[in-house]
C-alpha cells in the first residue's frame, strides 16, 4: 500500500526524513507546554506590587563618576583608607622599635575632664552626689533650747497680754478759747448730746479730759486707765 502520491516530487527517503523531523518538533512543543503549565500555577487574581517605603538617609552628592557613599560623620567612604604600608623610600633600619614608656606614664597622669565617668565604659551612669554632711547632735545645745522654751512659756503665763480696751465713744469736733474761766474748752459729741468740757473735766463720771489740742484731744477712761487720742472731726467743726 503506497500512502504517498506519485505526482509529488521527491523520493521515498526524503519523505521519511521529513516525517521524523515533524515528529521531533511535535514532541518538543508538548514538552515545553507541559513544563510551563506545571511550574507556574494559573491565577485569576493579579498580584499587586508592594509599595516601597522611603527611608531617610544621608545626602549623597552627585558627581560625574556617579554617587559617593557617605559615612555617619558625613565624610565620603573613600576618604578614610587606613594602611600599615610604609611610604616608598622609607629606611626601615632607622625606625626605633623601642616602646616609649615615659610618654605612656605622662598620658596616665593627665586628669580626665568632664567628671569621674570612664570614657571606656559605655552607658555607665555617673555616681550620685555625696549626701550633705550632718551636724553632730550636742546634748548641751538641745538642753539650752528646751530651757529657753520653758522660760518663755512661764513668762507668758505670769504676764498675760492685756486686753484691748474698748474705744471711747466720744467725738471731738471743736474747741473755743475763752477770756474768762478755763483757757480752752472742747466740744464733744456723746451720742446725740453735746458736752462742753475743759481740761480735767469728767464726762459721765468716766471719761476725763486730759489735754485739748488744736487737731486732737486726749481723753482717759477712768475704769481701764487707758488714754486715747480723739482726732478733730472736720465736717462737724462749727
Amino acid at each position: 500500500m503506497n500512502l504517498l502520491p506519485d505526482k509529488i516530487g521527491g523520493n521515498r527517503k526524503q519523505y521519511m526524513w521529513l516525517g521524523g523531523l515533524l515528529v521531533v518538533l511535535i514532541g518538543v512543543y508538548f514538552l515545553n507546554s507541559t513544563s510551563s503549565s506545571s511550574g507556574t500555577p494559573a491565577s485569576s487574581t493579579p498580584t499587586r506590587p508592594l509599595p516601597s517605603i522611603a527611608r531617610p538617609g544621608p545626602v549623597v552628592p552627585e558627581t560625574s563618576s556617579g554617587p559617593k557613599l557617605l559615612t555617619r560623620s558625613g565624610r565620603r567612604a573613600d576618604d578614610f583608607r587606613p594602611t600599615l604600608k610604609l611610604p616608598e623610600g622609607t629606611d626601615v633600619t632607622k625606625i626605633d622599635p623601642t616602646l616609649k614608656t615615659d610618654l605612656l606614664a605622662k598620658l596616665q597622669k593627665v586628669p580626665l575632664e568632664g567628671g569621674a565617668r570612664s570614657v571606656f565604659d559605655y552607658g555607665q551612669p555617673p555616681p550620685p552626689p555625696p549626701p550633705p554632711p550632718v551636724a553632730a547632735i550636742k546634748p548641751e545645745v538641745i538642753e539650752a533650747q528646751n530651757k529657753a522654751r520653758a522660760d518663755a512659756e512661764a513668762f507668758a503665763r505670769e504676764h498675760p497680754p492685756k486686753p484691748v480696751p474698748p474705744p471711747i465713744p466720744l467725738k471731738f469736733y471743736g474747741y473755743a478759747n475763752r477770756l474768762t474761766g478755763p483757757a480752752r474748752q472742747a466740744f464733744f459729741l456723746d451720742g446725740d448730746d453735746i458736752q462742753i468740757k475743759a481740761e480735767n473735766d469728767v464726762i459721765r463720771n468716766r471719761y476725763k479730759v486730759i489735754r485739748i489740742g488744736i487737731s486732737s484731744a486726749v481723753v482717759e477712761d477712768l475704769q481701764s486707765h487707758d488714754q486715747q487720742t480723739l482726732p478733730l472731726v472736720a465736717e462737724q467743726n462749727t
